[in-house]
C-alpha cells in the first residue's frame, strides 16, 4: 500500500494518521503514515510522558481536518531505523476542486514545524519549498503553536484520578461532550471528557462483545475471542477519535462507567453491534439502561440469533418437549418461584418454575436447614396472588434436573392472570393492551421479594427479562424487601395442634367460640380430612369435613413405597379436595373434635357468606363421598349433604357407578334377618406374617391408623434417625428405628427383651414384625404419639389347626398366604379368642375365603373339635371349610398325598 485512496481511521498525534483500506475477507490492511517534512509538539502517551505545549492543539487541528475521510495518499520515503513510513496525503477536493496537501494545510497554519533541508536528509515532501513559505506566513501571522502567549490554556489528558461514582452523580442523564482515544474491544473503550480533559474507562450499557484477550485466570493461550477482531473494526471505523456525546447511565465495582454513545448519524452503535451479531446482551449491565433502550437492543439481538450471524452461528431456540401456551389453574405454591398448575384440556397437573427468578429458599426442616430471609413471605405473597386463579402459561425454556432422574424436565415460564379490574374493563372492551394480564414473576421481584438471575450469554431466559429487570431496579431505589437492607422480620410461630390431640383438646373452646372461623387449607390427607391454618387463633389443626366419609388414597411408607393401595375412588377423592380448597382461603365452623383431635364441622368456600358454598356438598355432587347418617345427624348442614348425595346416585357419578337402590334395600333386609354374632372387619391388611395360621392385620378402616402413620412421619422428619438415650425397659413403649430397604423411618415399639449389652428385642406395635435393635437406634416416643392403642392386632385362623412354618408343608403354606393375602385389602369375620387373647378369624378377598383356598391346596387342616362345636351362626364358615379340604383329600396333594393325615380320636 506505497499509494492509493484510504479512510482515516485515527489521528495520533499533530502529524501522524492511520489509514485504511478497503476489506476484502475480515478487517481491511491499515498503514500508520507520518506526514513528509513535518514535525508536531509531541503528544504524551501515558501518565508518565509530559505532552509538548499545544500537542493536543495540533492533534486537534488534524484530526477535526480529516478523521473518517476517505484521502489519496502516498508513500514518500521510509526510514527504517525508527520502522516508519513519511508521505503525503491529499484531502477530498474542496470547493474550488483542489485536493490540498494535508502537509501544506498543518503547515499553513502554524500546527507543525517543517523541517529544514539539513533534517530532511532521509527524505522530504514533494512540496517542502511550498511548506516552508506557508510557515514563514504562519509565524508572522501567530497562528497555531506560533501564538504569543505559549499555550496558557494548554490541554493535557489527565491519565488519572478519575472518580467514576462522582462523575456519575454530577452527569447523570446529560449529555457529556467526549472524544473516544481508544477501543478495546467492540463495547469498551477510553475516552476523554472534553470539559475536564479526564480520561475514563466506558462501556456500552447492556451489550458485551468478544474480547481481545482472554480473561485472567483463563486456561490455555491468550488470544481474541471469535469475532471479537470484527467486533472492534466495526466500533473503530465509526468511534475511535470521534467526537460523540456520552449518556452516562452506571458505573460497575471496579470504577468503569457504562452508558450509551449518541453518535451524529443518529445510529445506536450498541443496537448496531447486536444487529450484525457482533455483541450479545449484558444483562448485568443491561439495567443500567431505559426500558425503551433496553426493548430495542434486545430487538436487535433476537434479529441476530434469528440469522444466526456471527456469535449466533450455532444458536438453536430452546426446542420444548411441552406447549408453549397453557392454560390452567394454580392449585399449589411449593415456593416463591414455583407453583403447580392443573391443565384441565390435559388433566393434569404440571410443575411451573417462573422463568428467570429466584426466590429466597425454603428449609428443611428435616435437615434443620433454616428457612431464608423473606422465603415464608416470597411464598405467602405469590400464594395470596395466584391460588385458584386461572393463569395463562408460556413455557419459556426447560432443564433437566439430574436429582428428579434422567428424563425429569423443569419447566421454565411466565405465569400471567388478570385482576378483577382488568377483567372488568375486558368485559367493557377497554383492556386490549393488557390481554396477557399481569405477569406473577415481575409482581414478585416489584415487591422485593425476588431476584432476577443473570442468565449466561447463551442461557435461554424470560422474554419479560427487561420489564423483571425494571421492577428489580425499582424495587431497589424503594428498599423493599430483599433489598432493603434490613433484617427480615421474625417468623411467624404457631401453634401446631395435628400431632398433640391432648394440646388440641384444649383449645377446643377457643376453636367453637366463633360460628364463623377463617382458615387456610395447608395439606389434604384425603377426600374429607385436611390440615388447617387458623390465623386468628395462631395454630395448626387437623380437620374433617363432617356428615360425610369419602374412599380412602393409597397410603406409603417412610420411602414413598405404597403400603396400603387406594380403595376405588380414593385418589380421585383426594385429587378433587386438592384442587379445589389446596393453599385456599375458607371458612369453617368447628363443632366438636375427635380423641384423635380431629376437630370436625362444615367447611365452606367461596368468598361472602351468601355467595359461599358446603365443600361437602361439592363433593357429595362428584360421586367422591357418601353422606355418613350417624354424623350427619350431628351436623348443622345434614339436609343439604343428604341432597347433594341423592343427585349423584341419581346420576350415578363415580361412586355411585354401580349402585342399585333395589339391591342395596335387599340387602339390608337380609342384614337385619341375619342372627350372626361374629364382628366383621370390612377393611383389614395384613402387616406381618408369622406362620401360616399366625400372623398380624391391620384395620385401615379406622382413620387412627392413618394417623399414626402420619404421626411418626412427622417425628421421623423432626428427629432424624438419631437415638436419644432413656430408660429402656421391658415393656416399655419407645420408638424403634427400622428401615425396610426403602429408608430409616421411627415406628413404635414395644420392649419384650433387653439383652446384656443393652441391645432390646423389640416388637413393632403398629405391624407386629419384631427385631433386636441397639440403643442408637431407639429413643423416647412424644406424648401425643403414645396415647394410640397398638394397629396391629395379632389373629389366628379359625377352625384351623396351628402349623408352625418348621413343620412339614410350613414354609410352603406361609408362602400361599402371602402370595393369596400381602397388600391387598381384605375383610375379617372375628369368630372369638384364644387363650393368649388373639383373635380367631376368617379372610375373604373379594368374598373369597383365603383359608379355603389354602385348604384346598393341601397345605391346612382343620381342627375337628373346633369345627365340631362351632355356633350355629358359623356353620356356613365351616362347611366351607370342610368342603375344600375334602376336596384336597381326594385330589391327593401335599399331606394328602398317602391319605387321610388325622387320626380317629384327634380333637376330641
Amino acid at each position: 500500500m506505497a499509494s492509493g485512496r484510504a479512510t482515516v481511521k485515527a489521528v495520533i498525534s499533530g502529524d501522524t494518521l492511520v489509514l485504511m483500506g478497503a476489506a476484502t475477507n475480515g478487517p481491511p490492511p491499515e498503514l500508520v503514515l507520518t506526514l513528509a517534512s513535518l514535525q508536531a509538539p509531541r503528544l504524551a502517551r501515558g501518565p508518565d510522558q509530559p505532552s509538548e505545549p499545544y500537542a493536543w492543539a495540533s492533534r486537534e487541528f488534524l484530526r477535526k481536518l480529516c478523521i473518517g475521510k476517505q484521502v489519496r495518499f502516498k508513500v514518500e520515503y521510509r526510514v527504517n531505523a525508527i520502522n516508519r513510513d513519511f508521505g503525503s496525503v491529499w484531502l477530498p477536493a474542496n470547493a474550488r476542486g483542489v485536493e490540498e496537501n494535508a502537509c501544506v494545510v498543518v503547515a499553513r497554519e502554524g500546527w507543525a514545524k517543517v523541517k529544514t533541508v539539513e533534517q530532511s536528509r532521509d527524505g522530504a515532501s514533494p512540496d517542502h519549498e511550498k511548506m516552508l513559505k506557508v510557515e514563514q506566513v504562519a509565524i508572522a501571522e501567530k497562528k497555531g503553536m506560533y501564538n504569543d502567549t505559549e499555550d496558557v490554556a494548554h490541554q493535557s489528558v489527565k491519565w488519572s484520578g478519575a472518580d467514576a461514582e462522582l462523575l456519575l452523580a454530577e452527569h447523570k442523564g446529560k449529555l457529556v461532550p467526549a472524544l473516544v482515544e481508544s477501543v478495546q474491544n467492540g463495547s469498551s473503550m477510553r475516552v476523554v471528557l472534553k470539559s475536564t480533559m479526564q480520561l475514563v474507562n466506558f462501556g456500552l450499557a447492556g451489550v458485551q462483545c468478544p474480547r481481545m484477550t482472554s480473561p485472567a485466570g483463563a486456561e490455555g493461550a491468550e488470544g481474541p475471542q471469535p469475532h471479537a477482531r470484527e467486533a472492534k473494526h466495526f466500533t473503530e471505523t465509526r468511534l475511535l477519535h470521534r467526537d460523540v456525546d456520552l449518556k452516562l447511565e452506571g458505573v460497575d465495582k471496579y470504577g468503569n462507567l457504562y452508558g450509551s454513545i449518541v453518535h451524529s448519524s443518529g445510529k445506536n452503535i450498541s443496537a448496531e453491534l447486536l444487529k450484525n451479531g457482533l455483541a450479545r446482551m449484558a444483562d448485568w449491565s443491561a439495567g443500567f439502561v431505559s426500558d425503551k433502550s433496553r426493548s430495542t437492543l434486545r430487538a436487535a439481538e433476537r434479529e441476530a440469533k434469528a440469522d444466526k450471524l456471527r456469535v449466533w452461528k450455532d444458536y438453536q431456540a430452546p426446542v420444548l418437549q411441552s406447549d408453549k401456551h397453557l392454560r390452567g389453574t394454580v392449585i399449589e405454591v411449593i415456593s416463591g418461584d414455583c407453583v403447580v398448575v392443573y391443565l384441565p384440556e390435559k388433566n393434569e397437573e404440571k410443575r411451573i418454575y417462573l422463568s428467570s427468578l429466584r426466590a429466597p429458599r425454603l428449609g428443611n426442616a428435616r435437615r434443620n436447614e433454616p428457612n431464608a430471609p423473606y422465603a415464608v413471605e416470597a411464598k405467602e405473597f405469590l400464594r395470596q396472588k395466584s391460588i385458584g386463579k386461572s393463569v395463562r402459561v408460556e413455557v419459556e425454556y426447560e432443564k433437566a434436573n439430574p436429582a428428579l432422574g434422567e428424563n425429569s424436565l423443569m419447566t421454565f415460564a411466565s405465569l400471567f392472570y388478570e385482576s378483577n379490574n382488568a377483567k372488568k374493563k375486558a368485559a367493557e372492551g377497554e383492556a386490549a393492551g393488557a390481554a396477557k394480564g399481569i405477569n406473577l414473576a415481575v409482581e414478585l421481584v416489584a415487591a422485593g421479594l425476588a431476584e432476577v438471575v443473570r442468565h449466561r450469554p447463551e442461557e435461554a431466559k424470560s422474554e419479560y427479562y427487561d420489564d423483571m429487570l425494571t421492577a428489580e431496579t425499582k424495587a431497589q431505589t424503594q428498599k423493599k424487601g430483599l433489598f432493603s437492607g434490613k433484617d427480615a422480620p421474625p417468623e411467624q410461630r404457631y401453634t401446631d395442634l395435628s400431632f398433640d390431640s391432648t394440646k388440641a383438646k384444649q383449645y377446643l373452646p377457643f376453636l367453637t367460640r366463633e360460628k364463623n372461623i377463617r382458615a387456610i387449607v395447608e395439606y389434604v390427607y384425603s377426600g374429607t380430612r385436611v390440615k388447617l391454618f387458623i390465623p386468628k387463633e395462631n395454630c395448626m389443626v387437623n380437620f374433617v369435613v363432617a356428615g360425610i366419609k369419602c374412599p380412602q388414597p393409597a397410603r406409603y411408607s417412610g420411602a414413598g413405597v405404597v403400603s396400603a393401595p387406594a380403595e376405588p375412588f380414593g385418589e380421585e377423592s383426594k385429587l378433587f379436595t386438592k384442587r379445589s380448597i389446596m393453599q385456599r382461603n375458607v371458612t369453617v365452623e368447628i363443632e366438636d373434635m375427635d380423641r384423635g383431635g380431629n376437630a370436625f364441622g362444615p367447611l365452606f368456600i367461596g368468598g361472602s357468606k351468601d355467595e359461599r358454598s358446603n365443600f361437602g356438598c361439592h363433593l357429595l355432587a362428584e360421586g367422591l363421598a357418601w353422606v355418613d347418617a350417624f354424623s350427619a345427624e350431628r351436623t348443622s348442614t345434614g339436609p343439604q349433604l343428604q341432597r347433594a348425595e341423592e343427585g349423584a346416585k341419581s346420576a350415578k357419578k363415580n361412586y355411585w357407578q354401580t349402585y342399585d337402590a333395589q339391591a342395596v334395600a335387599a340387602k339390608a333386609k337380609q342384614a337385619t334377618q341375619s342372627t350372626s354374632s361374629d364382628d366383621v372387619l370390612p377393611c383389614v391388611k395384613l402387616s406381618e406374617i408369622i406362620n401360616a395360621t399366625n400372623f398380624y392385620v391391620q384395620n385401615v378402616a379406622d382413620r387412627t391408623c392413618a394417623t399414626v402413620e402420619e404421626l411418626m412421619k412427622e417425628f421421623t422428619r423432626l428427629h432424624g434417625s438419631q437415638g436419644k438415650t432413656f430408660e429402656i425397659r421391658k415393656n416399655a413403649v419407645c420408638a424403634g428405628l427400622f428401615d425396610d430397604g426403602n429408608g430409616p423411618l421411627w415406628n413404635r415399639a414395644r420392649i419384650e427383651y433387653v439383652n446384656p449389652d443393652g441391645s432390646a428385642r423389640v416388637r413393632f406395635i403398629d405391624y407386629g414384625n419384631v427385631a433386636t435393635l441397639p440403643p442408637t437406634r431407639l429413643r423416647p416416643l412424644d406424648a401425643n404419639v403414645v396415647q394410640y392403642p397398638p394397629q396391629a392386632k395379632e389373629c389366628v385362623f379359625g377352625f384351623i389347626k396351628p402349623l408352625p412354618a418348621t413343620e412339614e408343608f410350613g414354609h410352603d403354606a406361609a408362602q400361599m398366604l402371602g402370595e393369596i393375602a400381602w397388600g391387598h385389602t381384605l375383610s375379617a369375620r372375628i369368630h372369638g379368642y384364644d387363650e393368649q387373647n388373639r383373635a380367631k378369624v376368617s379372610l375373604y378377598k373379594n368374598n373369597q375365603s383365603v383359608q379355603e383356598s389354602i385348604l384346598e391346596a393341601g397345605l391346612l387342616r382343620t381342627d375337628r373339635k373346633a369345627v365340631k362345636y362351632a355356633a350355629a351362626h358359623q356353620k356356613a364358615v365351616v362347611e366351607g371349610l370342610v368342603k375344600a379340604q375334602d376336596a384336597a383329600k381326594k385330589k391327593r396333594v401335599c399331606m394328602w398325598r398317602y391319605g387321610d393325615v388325622e387320626s380317629d380320636d384327634e380333637g376330641f
